[in-house]
C-alpha cells in the first residue's frame, strides 16, 4: 500500500508543478508551453526509472534528467541561470559517469546474463566476493550520490535551487532524490549480503550524509536568501535519506519516506515561490527594509516548515518517531541525535525568517494577485494531502503503539 501511495504523491506533485507553471507562472516567465514539455520530459524519464529493475535503462533515464533539467535551469534567460544549469550538467554527469562505471564493472565481475535487470545481476555474483566486486558497488553508489547532491558533490544544489523558478526547483528537489535512492538500494543492500566489512558503501553513503547534514545546518547561520534557505532545508532531508538508506527499513517505511520526501520538498518551494514574489526580494534584511508584507505569504513559508521538521501530523515527525523506535529496539540510541537536529535546524530557519512577521500587513500586490491566489489554492490542497499521508502513516507505521492496550 505505501508503495502505491508513494506513485500518488508523486502523479499529485507533478500535476500540482505543472498547473502551477502553466497557470501561475514565475513573472516573466515566457514560451511556457516549450518549458512546460520540457517538464513532461523530465518527470517522465524520472517516473519510468521508478518501475524498471534494468540497471542500465534506469541509469539511462536518471541520466537523461539531468539533460532536461539543465534546460529547465536555463528557462529564466538571465546568464547567470545559464552558468548553473551548465555547472548543473557537468557536476551530474560526471557523478554519473562513476555510477556508469562500477555498473560496467558489476556487469563484468558478474557470470553471464541473459538480462540487464538487477535480479539477474544479483544471481550472476550469487557465491562471488572480492574487490573487483566491492569496488564496482562503491564507484556505483558514490556516483549516484553526487546526483542527490550529497557532500562532497554538493556544489551544484545551492545555486540550482537560488537562480531557478520556484516550479523548476521544487521538480527537481522532489524528484531527483527519490529516483536515485531507489537506485541506490538494491545495491546497499546485495552489498550487505556480500561484504561484510566495515569499509563498504553503505556506511560511506551514510557518512557523507552525515556531512551533508551537519554542513547544511552550519551554513544555515550565514544564509539571508529565502531561496537559499530552502536550498539548505532540501539538502538536509536528502541526507537523511542516507539513514533510512543505511538502516535498510521495511519496504513500508522505505516507500513513506519517499512520499514524504516528494510532498515536503513540494511544499516548501511553492510557498518560498509565494513569498517570493510578494515580497519582490530575496533577502530578508531587504524585504524588512520594505514597508509592508502579505503575512499569508509568510504564514504560508512558516507552515511548511513547520511541516519539513516538527508539525505532529506530518510525515517527517512521524520518520521521526520511527528512528526513535528503531533506537530503542536496536538499542543504537545515537539515532536520537537526528531528531534533535533537525529540531535545531527548524529553530535555526524559524529564527531566520520570524522578524518578518514585525511587517505591517497587506494584500497581495495587485499585479500578481491573481498568481499569488492560484498558488495559494495549491499550497493548501497540497498541505492537507500532505496532512492525509501523515496521519494515515502514524496510524499504519506505529499502530502497534496507537491501539496497543
Amino acid at each position: 500500500m505505501m508503495k502505491e501511495l508513494f506513485y500518488l504523491s508523486g502523479v499529485l506533485a507533478f500535476v500540482v508543478i505543472f498547473i502551477v507553471s502553466v497557470f501561475a507562472p514565475t513573472k516573466g516567465q515566457t514560451r511556457i508551453w516549450l518549458w512546460s514539455l520540457l517538464k513532461i520530459g523530465f518527470f517522465g524519464s524520472l517516473f519510468y526509472s521508478w518501475f524498471t529493475d534494468n540497471i542500465v535503462l534506469k541509469w539511462i533515464l536518471i541520466e537523461a534528467s539531468t539533460l532536461f533539467g539543465a534546460l529547465l535551469i536555463s528557462s529564466s534567460g538571465t546568464e547567470r541561470s545559464f552558468h548553473v544549469g551548465w555547472k548543473f550538467l557537468l557536476i551530474n554527469s560526471y557523478a554519473l559517469g562513476l555510477a556508469f562505471l562500477g555498473i560496467v564493472i558489476l556487469l563484468f565481475a558478474s557470470t553471464p546474463l541473459e538480462t540487464l535487470d538487477f535480479n539477474s545481476l544479483k544471481q550472476g555474483l550469487v557465491g562471488q566476493s572480492g574487490l573487483l566486486i566491492e569496488t564496482g558497488i562503491l564507484l556505483t553508489v558514490y556516483g549516484y550520490s553526487g546526483k542527490l547532491g550529497l557532500v562532497p558533490n554538493h556544489y551544484w544544489v545551492g545555486d540550482t535551487y537560488a537562480e531557478s523558478p520556484s516550479q523548476i526547483s521544487s521538480l527537481i528537489a522532489s524528484f531527483v532524490p527519490v529516483s536515485v535512492v531507489l537506485a541506490i538500494r538494491p545495491l546497499i543492500q546485495l552489498e550487505r549480503e556480500i561484504n561484510p566489512h566495515m569499509i563498504n558503501a553503505a556506511n560511506g553513503i551514510l557518512f557523507i550524509g552525515v556531512l551533508t547534514i551537519l554542513y547544511s545546518t552550519l551554513i544555515l547561520f550565514a544564509r539571508e536568501d529565502i531561496r537559499r534557505i530552502s536550498a539548505k532545508v532540501a539538502l538536509f532531508h536528502t541526507g537523511m535519506l542516507t539513514l533510512f538508506l543505511w538502516l535498510d527499513v521495511s519496504d513500508d517505511v522505505f516507500y513513506f519516506l519517499l512520499s514524504t520526501t516528494v510532498l515536503v520538498k513540494l511544499l516548501v518551494f511553492i510557498s518560498m515561490g509565494i513569498l517570493r514574489m510578494d515580497a519582490g526580494k530575496r533577502n530578508i534584511s531587504q524585504i524588512l527594509e520594505t514597508s509592508s508584507l502579505s503575512h499569508k505569504a509568510l504564514y504560508m513559508y512558516l507552515l511548511a516548515l513547520l511541516v519539513a521538521f516538527v508539525f505532529p501530523l506530518s510525515p517527517v515527525f512521524v520518520l521521526d518517531l520511527k528512528v526513535i523506535e528503531i533506537a530503542i529496539n536496536e538499542k543504537m540510541f545515537f539515532l536520537f541525535l537526528f531528531p534533535i537536529i533537525g529540531a535545531i535546524f527548524f529553530f535555526i530557519a524559524l529564527n531566520k525568517v520570524l522578524p518578518l512577521v514585525r511587517l505591517p500587513n497587506r494584500n497581495f500586490e495587485p499585479g500578481v494577485y491573481g498568481i499569488l491566489q492560484t498558488r495559494l489554492v495549491f499550497f493548501w490542497f497540497s498541505f492537507l494531502f500532505t496532512v492525509f499521508v501523515g496521519t494515515y502513516g502514524l496510524t499504519y507505521l506505529l499502530a502497534e503503539h496507537i491501539w496497543k492496550r
